[in-house]
């Protein structure tokens, strides 16, 4: 028997990295899932894996920044499993872009996902969790906690994403839901690939990877193999999506009488790259 068994969940950003790894860590403690995401191919193949191994698993394409669609997503996961115990509010971007200098559509594209999507995440959940009960989780950032030289509006971005979790978890006292901000500092995920070309392959380089020969390339998803190769090569300065999604499943199964407020999950050490703040 897994600690889930019978719960529901929504996971957003779910077609790749941590929430890919969050919605696989839920069904493989027996949750039935929701996943939603751009991407479709990496949940299909997600929600047969979950589904073989006991739990169910659909897919629901969908854009966080839409009132409409996220409306959507949380009333198909009570459509299809009767209710929703557990909505977690994965999805995120990076524009790695400075204020001095930068594009404020990419500012507009981080705060519409970061935050309005987030509080419409939780919005939607808390509409059909009121009088029931459940659980919020909020991935937010270590950034939540730090000045980015930078990378100024994602770490603005997320000093909101956490301002509005915890504004939450106060307003949310004696309703019987619980809120959770899970802060991870440096992870192998697809979140670089919004860097420029010059930056991702110095960071390609940097773990020995020949960032043509592999496909490296701006704006695409990079191949898995490329995330092996750089946890391989570097775990004392990188984690694995895996290692933020059980600290999610560490959160989601506290007794209902402990709230988990947050969890920061950092590696060992801190990866230094020239031109970029990572903290550890």
């Amino acid at each position: 028997m897994g600690k889930l068994d019978g719960k529901v969940a929504v996971v957003t950003g779910a077609s790749s990295g941590i929430g890919l790894a969050i919605a696989k860590a839920l069904g493989a403690e027996g949750a039935n899932a929701v996943l939603s995401g751009r991407k479709r191919e990496p949940m299909d193949e997600a929600a047969k894996a979950i589904s073989s191994d006991g739990a169910k698993a659909v897919v629901r394409p969908s854009d966080v920044r839409d009132e409409k669609q996220m409306a959507q997503l949380v009333d198909s996961a009570v459509a299809e499993f009767g209710k929703l115990d557990i909505m977690v509010n994965n999805a995120g971007v990076n524009p790695f872009d400075n204020v001095l200098e930068g594009d404020v559509q990419k500012w507009r594209d981080t705060l519409e996902t970061n935050v309005i999507g987030l509080a419409l995440g939780c919005r939607e959940a808390y509409r059909v969790m009121k009088g029931k009960g459940g659980h919020i989780v909020n991935v937010t950032s270590v950034a939540a906690r730090y000045a980015e030289p930078e990378d100024p509006m994602y770490a603005a971005s997320k000093h909101a994403a956490g301002a509005l979790t915890e504004s939450l978890r106060l307003a949310l006292q004696g309703k019987n839901i619980r809120m959770t901000a899970i802060m991870p500092g440096a992870v192998a995920t697809n979140l670089v690939r919004t860097l420029d070309q010059e930056r991702l392959f110095a960071i390609g380089r940097m773990f020995g990877l020949n960032p043509e020969e592999w496909g490296i390339s701006p704006g695409d998803h990079l191949p898995p193999e490329v995330f092996d190769r750089v946890l391989g090569v570097a775990r004392q300065f990188v984690m694995s999506p895996d290692d933020i999604a059980q600290a999610v499943i560490y959160a989601v199964t506290m007794p209902e009488t402990v709230c988990v407020n947050e969890i920061m999950v950092r590696p060992p050490q801190q990866l230094q790259i020239p031109g970029m703040s990572l903290p550890a």
